[in-house]
């Protein structure tokens, strides 16, 4: 016989773990754009193009992998 509670537990649980991946996808999604936008406005402001926005790249790809890795090493 199903404990009374499972469901709600289980239910929980799966609410809970599809916020932490909305909110990861939701903080990679901004590390990247910031990056990529403060690297457009460094290149418009010291007519350097692309590599402000190379830099900017680099920058929002680093700032990702450094909200990924502890949720991966986790597992």
């Amino acid at each position: 016989m199903a404990q009374p509670g499972r469901n709600n537990r289980e239910r929980m649980t799966l609410l809970r773990a599809m916020g932490v991946v909305s909110a990861c996808g939701l903080d990679l999604a901004g590390a990247i754009l910031i990056g990529v936008l403060a690297g457009l406005f460094a290149d418009s402001r010291l007519h350097s193009a692309p590599w402000g926005l190379f830099i900017g790249l680099v920058a929002g790809f680093y700032t990702a992998y450094l909200i990924i890795a502890p949720i991966v090493r986790s597992l």
